[in-house]
């Protein structure tokens, strides 16, 4: 089948990563790539691009408005005509006329869910990364609608079950409290260094690694309020090595202001790299993180600091939360993901597709 996937921008980002591991993931079939990148203004990850070029995969930088009829659609995809579109969504949705046309030749398409947004009907299929979605599409027949999470390649985290045993402690080795994302607002509070700060968090040492439009104002924070020898910032992490970064950490934690995450890949690579979590409970986060098995959940931002606490203060609950973070890894691997997909693919083969 040809498949055509589209994202809004093909920055680095989880919707991103999913995209183009399920790219590179079902070699079986035929792709191409949209993204709007420039319209939204946002800078394309060229680490993305080169891999899926490297496996002959078209990427498209375009505005959405040329989904919208089929004479700039066929201009722009260079004649490619799809038999399955997936949209990785989470806003807007420009390109609608194309979903609900009434054309013989219509492709099926599918709706990935990645944030939580209320559903827009029309779509043949729905993909939720998180049951907490659900309450999204009370008005979609259910049968549309799959809850398939994220998954992650643990090959890209070897970590062997003795590296997870009883160690000695290095007594002067610092605590380290760590976090990969966007730094943008909903992804980070803009008043997350005065937080960390207010911690009081003494034998400790931070690391805030990504980039975004807030990564200046809180490095200059970071220098007023905390010190750059406790708090550092990384920048842009390439994909390659954000395993060996996480395996730094000593826990995740992992903070958001107004964004409400499904099933955010970094909270499952930093468990395929063994490292406790420390997060809010909400949205889809206690369907990956539980309370005393893998990490800690706080019900307020005063309670996240009370487990950096108790985290830096005992050992022997960070490597008990180390081993059960590795084992709920491996209940979200990518294998499991792409075997979801190829099910939900095989129903729109010849005798399936636009079945609906």
């Amino acid at each position: 089948m040809k498949i055509l996937s589209v994202v809004e921008a093909f920055c680095h980002g989880g919707a991103q990563t999913v995209l183009v591991d399920l790219v590179l993931s079902l070699p079986e079939h035929e792709h191409r790539i949209v993204h709007f990148s420039r319209a939204n203004e946002n800078v394309v990850d060229y680490e993305f691009v080169k891999t899926l070029k490297s496996v002959g995969v078209g990427c498209f930088d375009t505005h959405w408005d040329v989904l919208r009829n089929p004479e700039s659609r066929s201009k722009v995809l260079e004649g490619f005509r799809p038999d399955i579109v997936l949209f990785h969504w989470w806003g807007s949705d420009p390109w609608m006329p194309w979903v609900i046309s009434p054309q013989p030749d219509r492709p099926f398409f599918i709706c990935i869910l990645h944030h939580h947004a209320a559903a827009k009907e029309g779509y043949d299929r729905y993909v939720l990364v998180s049951r907490s979605q659900l309450e999204h599409c009370k008005h979609i027949p259910s049968w549309r609608v799959r809850v398939i999470p994220n998954g992650i390649d643990l090959r890209r985290f070897p970590l062997p079950n003795e590296a997870l045993a009883d160690e000695p402690q290095d007594s002067n080795r610092p605590f380290v409290v760590g976090r990969l994302s966007e730094l943008r607002e909903g992804k980070i509070p803009v008043d997350w260094i005065r937080t960390l700060a207010s911690y009081r968090l003494e034998r400790a040492r931070f690391v805030i690694a990504g980039n975004g439009t807030l990564f200046h104002s809180l490095r200059s924070s970071a220098t007023d309020l905390i010190g750059e020898n406790v708090i550092s910032f990384p920048g842009y992490i390439t994909r390659s090595d954000v395993p060996a970064l996480l395996r730094s950490f000593d826990v995740f934690c992992y903070i958001t202001s107004s964004a409400v995450e499904c099933c955010p890949l970094a909270i499952l690579e930093a468990m395929a790299a063994g490292v406790p979590i420390v997060a809010e409970s909400r949205g889809g986060i206690p369907e990956i993180v539980v309370d005393g098995e893998n990490g800690l959940l706080a019900d307020s931002i005063e309670r996240v600091g009370e487990h950096l606490r108790r985290l830096r203060d005992d050992p022997g609950l960070r490597r008990r939360l180390s081993q059960g973070a590795r084992a709920t890894a491996e209940k979200f691997s990518l294998v499991k993901q792409i075997s979801a997909y190829h099910q939900l693919l095989a129903e729109m083969g010849p005798s399936g597709a636009n079945v609906g």
